[in-house]
């Protein structure tokens, strides 16, 4: 198994990069996220399911407003052609971002 940065390249492409383009609210609390990923230098559209995890106006430890977001998505690792060992270890990825913003 590969790890570090020979793995992903990392010398090279240290990070991945996600542009939000839009978003559609589908419900109160959930979402669709689209926007382009760049990853190993390629970039590609994608769509997240978002999820709002919670609406603080105080948030119990900063006392600060905040909210808090998950976000997922599956890409196809080959897509942006990181084809190393498929099919041994799996094309498909889920994609999680676990994110919370407090006002200043």
């Amino acid at each position: 198994m590969g790890t570090g940065t020979d793995w992903l390249n990392g010398d090279k492409f240290p990070q991945i990069v996600f542009h939000s383009r839009a978003l559609e609210r589908l419900t109160a609390t959930t979402g669709k996220m689209t926007g382009d990923m760049t990853f190993l230098g390629v970039t590609k559209p994608v769509t997240f399911d978002v999820t709002l995890n919670g609406n603080f106006k105080e948030h119990p430890f900063t006392k600060k407003a905040a909210l808090g977001f998950s976000a997922k998505t599956t890409i196809k690792r080959s897509d942006w052609g990181f084809k190393t060992f498929v099919p041994n270890i799996a094309d498909e990825v889920e994609v999680l971002v676990e994110a919370e913003f407090q006002a200043k």
